[in-house]
């Protein structure tokens, strides 16, 4: 839920399904120590070693294994949080800044939780100052 402060900055207040926070990875090509321009010999060996890096290779470098890692986990947290395992991590953030997480127990009782942040947020308050919220 995207929110207005009475100063104009939108405020987003939602729920975490992971806890952690991905990272967004850089990489330049011009950065791999490969050169593959010596005729034919080079060109074969270039192909080669491009077809085990696209089947083995690109998992680690191109950031294949964070997809696989959250097919395999979301449910299970998911699944934790729903049974009460786990607590649901209900985050306001501007922009890439976090400003406050809070941990609530239950689905409606994090929904209510993000409702009451975003109301403090839109009457100007700020819900984190007063309180220590945070998780993890």
């Amino acid at each position: 839920m995207v929110v207005l402060t009475p100063d104009g900055r939108g405020i987003e207040v939602r729920r975490r399904w992971l806890p952690w926070r991905l990272r967004k990875r850089k990489i330049a090509l011009d950065d791999l120590p490969l050169d593959f321009t010596d005729g034919l010999e080079g060109l074969v060996i270039g192909i080669v070693v491009a077809i085990v890096f696209v089947l083995f290779g690109g998992f680690i470098i191109f950031g294949f294994e964070a997809i696989l890692l959250l097919l395999l986990l979301v449910p299970l947290f998911a699944l934790a949080r729903m049974f009460w395992i786990l607590p649901w991590i209900v985050e306001a953030s501007y922009g890439d800044t976090v400003l406050g997480k809070t941990g609530v127990r239950g689905w409606r009782d994090s929904e209510e939780k993000i409702r009451e942040l975003a109301g403090a947020y839109q009457r100007g308050e700020d819900p984190f100052e007063t309180k220590d919220h945070t998780v993890g």
